[in-house]
């Protein structure tokens, strides 16, 4: 066992993790707000606070990150002064699949780096407003209602109320779409690299389907067909 009074190690069997973490985080006093948010909406924020602080944010530092800002929601249920790196494994894949984060794989050469997509930066924006000002209420199981709307749902309205869907909708068969308006439909630039365009355009193309919005599918299609050809 390490001695650490005399020599200010830390003796982890008689100081918890989160003591050993020790920072001033703003959201701990708060769990009955943060418990109530989906955890992939705080891990998408864990990786929007690494970056804010300017550091790189491996698999490993969005863990501490987590834990440290919301430990229990990311602590082990028998163990709750340490984190649980389970929690993380599927759900980083599900932020890329979902188009919210991109990176993160690492490999012999590189430990991974996480980076959020303009969808990840604005869904972490609305979860830190939350976290803030305490309203958790969306997150509450209840009826659906027509004056709560998820991102989910501004998303497919964005793409319905966008000049270039209305101009597909006018005439489908003659309907054409550049590049700088594709990559601007999908809310990226043009220096925005092509594996995030077509992260965003997957993300695009599952929420059209899980809302069977079939108009929206073609147009999708047919835009990715004029962009992307083979």
């Amino acid at each position: 066992m390490l001695k650490t009074k005399q020599n200010k190690n830390i003796d982890i069997a008689e100081e918890p993790m989160v003591q050993y973490l020790k920072v001033q985080t703003p959201f701990i006093s708060k769990e009955e707000i943060y418990t109530q948010i989906p955890i992939l909406n705080l891990m998408i924020f864990g990786i929007y606070s690494v970056l804010q602080k300017k550091e790189t944010c491996t698999f490993e530092r969005l863990v501490a990150e987590c834990f440290m800002l919301f430990p229990k929601v990311f602590g082990l249920k028998r163990y709750p002064n340490w984190p649980d790196t389970l929690k993380f494994d599927r759900a980083t894949r599900t932020l890329r699949k979902k188009g919210l984060a991109v990176g993160g794989i690492g490999g012999k050469k590189s430990p991974g780096e996480f980076k959020l997509t303009e969808f990840g930066i604005s869904l972490a924006k609305k979860t830190e407003y939350i976290l803030i000002n305490g309203y958790t209420s969306q997150y509450v199981k209840k009826k659906s209602s027509p004056t709560i709307r998820s991102i989910d749902d501004k998303l497919i309205e964005y793409i319905r109320q966008s000049n270039c869907y209305k101009k597909f909708a006018e005439n489908p068969d003659t309907y054409s779409i550049t590049e700088p308006e594709f990559r601007n439909l999908l809310r990226c630039t043009l220096e925005t690299p092509q594996r995030v365009v077509k992260q965003n355009l997957v993300y695009f193309k599952n929420l059209a389907k899980e809302y069977r919005e079939k108009e929206i599918i073609n147009f999708l299609l047919l835009c990715e067909n004029k962009i992307f050809k083979t």
